[in-house]
């Protein structure tokens, strides 16, 4: 047990590591989101006033942009298997006499923690969104961060492990990722789109993430019935299924990846 614990300590650090010096891409992934909500937020705002949506638009808009970019960051930083494979790290790893499933196990964790670490800074700013904050709330929101992150850190080693080229990644998680992203309700409530999308998003994993930063995020800035109104699912629904969604695809992803070793 010791030497497991090593093991994702080892994988872990390193992953967090390469996020950290990557000046950057530390930068860029806490500044565009906060760029896109000050402006286009602030933009669409003024064109969908709350007297038109009975609701601020800001206050819609920020759990559905803290979503994307969680997601966003916990699959990309997953692409350092591809790198590793590609240049020859990765051989070196798995000659060494620790289990494969600590290898990828190491890595979701490593690539949760970037996403974690992006989604606590962009918190900060809620304040000057008119979104109340309290520093409970902000444990509840980390913990429905880290769901969500693990989640689609796992994806994105379940979509990588095949791959041999970095050029591949983009194609496949462009493929993957904006499907998700649109059917999210992260941009638009998905209660005001045709029955064929909403039956869609029921599959979406990232739908009942974002819906779970609804309710938490919004919890002492709306009422449990105005929040309703935003999503599709309850928060006990929304949690029950990203735990479930994390089981299975961390199942499925450590599968895959032992399957597509050398």
């Amino acid at each position: 047990m010791n030497k497991r614990i090593k093991t994702l300590y080892v994988i872990w650090y390193r992953e967090v590591l390469i996020y950290l010096r990557n000046g950057v891409k530390f930068f860029t992934s806490i500044f565009l989101p906060i760029l896109i909500l000050v402006f286009f937020g602030t933009g669409l705002k003024t064109m969908l006033p709350s007297t038109i949506l009975n609701y601020d638009f800001v206050q819609f808009f920020f759990p559905g942009v803290l979503g994307l970019s969680i997601s966003v960051m916990a699959v990309s930083s997953t692409m350092s298997i591809v790198w590793d494979r590609e240049f020859g790290f990765l051989k070196e790893i798995l000659v060494s006499p620790i289990s494969r499933s600590d290898i990828i196990l190491g890595k979701i964790l490593g690539a949760t923690t970037t996403a974690l670490i992006q989604g606590a800074l962009i918190l900060l700013i809620t304040p000057y969104l008119g979104i109340n904050f309290s520093k409970w709330l902000f444990i509840e929101t980390v913990f429905v961060i880290l769901l969500v992150s693990y989640g689609m850190a796992a994806l994105g080693v379940f979509l990588v492990s095949r791959l041999k080229r970095m050029e591949s990644f983009s194609i496949v998680s462009q493929i993957i990722i904006a499907p998700m992203a649109f059917l999210s309700g992260a941009f638009f409530p998905l209660s005001n789109t045709p029955s064929w999308m909403v039956k869609i998003a029921q599959y979406n994993p990232l739908a009942y993430g974002i819906d779970a930063l609804r309710w938490v995020t919004l919890s002492e800035s709306l009422a449990q019935e105005e929040i309703s109104l935003l999503t599709n699912h309850s928060l006990l629904v929304c949690i029950i299924v990203l735990l479930a969604f994390n089981f299975v695809i961390t199942f499925l992803s450590v599968r895959v990846f032992n399957k597509s070793i050398y």
